[in-house]
């Protein structure tokens, strides 16, 4: 039946024979696409060039894929694929069903192709490399991906529809909301921890956007100015290359381990969140917005 092919190891096997051994690197790459590394730096660029609704709405419904991928993975732990034929090239830690890589990157692509900031060609490609590598390293079904892309659109399209509601929502929100909104991030996040080995990565942005949200909101409230294309260019090139600085520093003073997982996106979280806004701001490349708008 047509049917058995999405659980067959099948396609696993034939896309392994196609490419061969060499191509490990390429893959391991395309994977990166739907991480949390992709959802790092799209979240910088988002909030640093287009302001804070298209950002922490990009966040928003990346993070509502995650909650629906771990609640399936502990209502029905789908085994990954096992079978003699195929190569096993990467071990996740977690169950098969569905695939996070492809919730994260049809979340991800998928929503700035919604707000109208990526062509969806690029969307689709994207995506399909990334479902394309997880058959590749060994770890997927047909059917995981389908039905993590399937997971992904319904949450895209379901939150472009509510979202201009959930902007008047959050618009005139006090300080006090949004610190508690940020507090309260790192105890949502904490008891997910012991379930996936990104768990405290997670756990670290968690504390840094809880840290930096707050504080932004109150001390530099940015929005992005009509800058020339050379000013863009420069907030984006010292942004990165203090986001990348950070990560070389904290990796070169701890020893590898959860904690340095941990302390590094909570600082980049921070960075991105709120000390790079307050230099942009501190530079003229930011405008103030009032505290009535969010």
């Amino acid at each position: 039946m047509a049917v058995d092919i999405l659980w067959s190891p099948e396609p696993i096997i034939t896309i392994q024979r196609l490419f061969g051994s060499s191509w490990n690197w390429l893959f391991e790459a395309l994977s990166q696409f739907g991480t949390a590394k992709a959802v790092t730096v799209m979240f910088a660029l988002a909030l640093w060039v287009w302001g804070r609704q298209r950002a922490y709405g990009l966040l928003g419904v990346v993070l509502l894929g995650t909650v629906i991928d771990v609640l399936i993975w502990t209502i029905f732990p789908v085994p990954r694929p096992h079978n003699p034929q195929i190569i096993i090239r990467t071990h996740p830690g977690v169950p098969s069903f569905p695939s996070g890589h492809t919730v994260t990157a049809t979340t991800l692509w998928g929503t700035l192709t919604a707000f109208g900031r990526l062509p969806a060609i690029i969307s689709v490609c994207i995506v399909l490399l990334v479902m394309l590598s997880r058959l590749y390293l060994g770890v997927h079904y047909l059917a995981d991906l389908l039905g993590g892309a399937a997971i992904a659109l319904i949450l895209v399209v379901a939150y472009q529809r509510f979202w201009p509601m959930l902007v008047r929502w959050f618009s005139g929100r006090t300080f006090q909301f949004f610190l508690v909104l940020g507090l309260s991030a790192p105890v949502a996040v904490f008891p997910f921890t012991s379930f996936s080995p990104r768990g405290w990565e997670l756990f670290g942005y968690a504390v840094g956007l809880g840290i930096g949200m707050p504080l932004e909101y109150w001390y530099v409230r940015y929005s992005p100015a009509k800058i020339s294309r050379r000013k863009q260019v420069l907030k984006v090139a010292i942004g990165l290359g203090g986001l990348v600085t950070l990560v070389i520093v904290f990796r070169l003073m701890i020893s590898s381990g959860l904690v340095r997982e941990a302390v590094i996106s909570g600082f980049a979280a921070l960075w991105i969140a709120f000390l790079a806004p307050a230099l942009f701001a501190s530079m003229g490349l930011s405008r103030h917005l009032p505290r009535t708008q969010y």
